[in-house]
């Protein structure tokens, strides 16, 4: 049987990459990610408070 791999680019300092020989495998290793999704961005969204504590500076914001 052929091996499942997922790779998850998060930013440019968090990658998840996920190996499994099923579908079912598979889910059952992501059944955390959705708390580590909430975790990383608790992180990342301090960080940048303290970056920049008065927002980001005009003209650096992301387009959505």
């Amino acid at each position: 049987m052929p091996r499942i791999v997922i790779s998850l680019n998060l930013g440019p300092m968090v990658k998840i990459e996920i190996e499994g020989d099923s579908c079912p495998e598979i889910v059952e290793a992501l059944a955390g990610f959705e708390k580590l999704n909430d975790t990383v961005d608790s992180m990342f969204s301090d960080l940048a408070q303290r970056v920049f504590p008065e927002g980001v500076p005009a003209g650096e914001e992301e387009a959505s």
